[in-house]
């Protein structure tokens, strides 16, 4: 990763809050020790720019992220009893049923591994970057990213925040996340203020992604080459982005 690509982020897109993603075995870093659940930690190193680092060992405090990163023995009856019980997110247990179905799971592989979150560097080569962005940014880097190899994203609702730590990896795709209502509106809060943006949403995919889709910004409209198009002339109207 060059300036020149970094600087395409900062100027043109304008990705303030990046980070990146990397599944482990060694662990060479200076651990901060935070009591945080997967969501929480994502944030931190979001807003507060630091490494938050969840080893083997490490104990974080979601059952949702647990049963979803096989961290804790949660079955699914258990996991399905808690949405459709407690927090009544589905009418019953065969839609919450559904859901679960087509959520992408968590890849064998990585399981046991430590999971290390941190703000991007230039010297960074991690396995996935994560964005927090408005739609137009978002929809930018979409179109970057279909330049020279159109690819249909599948955006599954109700989808958990924690999720699109490892999304791209088993679908190989751009990961959209509206970030969870939970984490939005009940444990995603400081005292009366709420730690993610309401008009902010996350774009996770793989470094190898990140890297093409900064390699396309010249070539592409979504980036900064103009199209061969005479914008077509309307009447006048109230700008609310004035």
């Amino acid at each position: 990763m060059n300036k020149k690509k970094m600087k395409i982020l900062d100027n043109f897109l304008g990705v303030e809050n990046i980070i990146s993603i990397c599944f482990c075995d060694d662990l060479k870093l200076t651990v901060n020790n935070f009591r945080d659940t997967m969501c929480t930690a994502m944030a931190r190193a979001f807003f507060n720019q630091k490494t938050v680092v969840f080893s083997k060992e490490h104990e974080q405090l979601c059952p949702g992220a647990d049963y979803f990163f096989k961290l804790a023995k949660i079955s699914t009856n258990e996991a399905i009893k808690n949405y459709v019980k407690d927090e009544h997110v589905f009418c019953n247990e065969k839609v919450c049923r559904n859901y679960i179905k087509y959520l992408p799971k968590f890849p064998k592989e990585l399981k046991n591994k430590n999971i290390v979150m941190k703000p991007f560097e230039l010297k960074d080569n991690p396995q996935v970057i994560i964005m927090l962005l408005d739609p137009a940014r978002a929809g930018r880097i979409l179109g970057l990213l279909n330049y020279a190899k159109y690819e249909n994203i599948i955006i599954n609702s109700s989808q958990p925040t924690c999720i699109s730590l490892f999304v791209p990896l088993v679908t190989k795709k751009a990961h959209i996340n509206f970030i969870d209502y939970y984490d939005r509106y009940y444990q995603g809060k400081v005292g009366d203020k709420s730690i993610w943006p309401d008009n902010k949403l996350i774009v996770s995919l793989r470094y190898t992604d990140f890297v093409i889709m900064l390699d396309n910004f010249e070539k592409s409209p979504h980036g900064s080459y103009k199209p061969n198009l005479v914008a077509q002339k309307i009447d006048n109207l109230n700008a609310l982005n004035s």
